[in-house]
């Protein structure tokens, strides 16, 4: 890949037209990443990705204060089994496990709900300004 070295080693698949590897998003901690290019310019989508990686290392933890801020309530009134929890608690259980980037250099992040909606993935969206705009949870 023609760009720096958090994407070194990841390998390309013509027919999703996708790059995925795994990227240290802080000391001694991995994510999976996938990076889609579909009809765009590869260096112009990677310097796109690489700019919003950037903004979500230093946001991440600003998107599970959002993310509890979202879903605290449906986990408390739907899937708590009768333990309210914190919005602390939720932001401290949750997890990021790995990172779909689109071409356009935003982004959907992939959390472990720390069970607390019984295995089901969160999902937030990042734009490609890394602003938070939406979470989900998924499966």
């Amino acid at each position: 890949m023609e760009t720096n070295n958090h994407f070194l080693g990841f390998d390309y698949d013509s027919e999703s037209d996708e790059y995925t590897g795994k990227i240290e998003f802080k000391n001694e901690y991995f994510i999976d990443v996938t990076i889609s290019i579909e009809d765009y310019d590869r260096g112009t989508v990677l310097k796109s990705v690489e700019k919003t990686l950037h903004i979500i290392k230093k946001q991440e933890e600003s998107y599970k204060r959002k993310t509890s801020d979202d879903l605290i309530e449906l986990h408390n009134e739907t899937w708590n089994e009768g333990e309210i929890i914190s919005k602390e608690e939720f932001v401290n259980r949750i997890k990021l496990e790995g990172i779909l980037f689109f071409c356009e250099g935003n982004a959907e992040l992939y959390y472990n709900d720390g069970d607390l909606f019984w295995g089901h993935i969160i999902v937030v969206d990042v734009n490609e300004n890394g602003e938070y705009e939406s979470s989900q949870i998924y499966g």
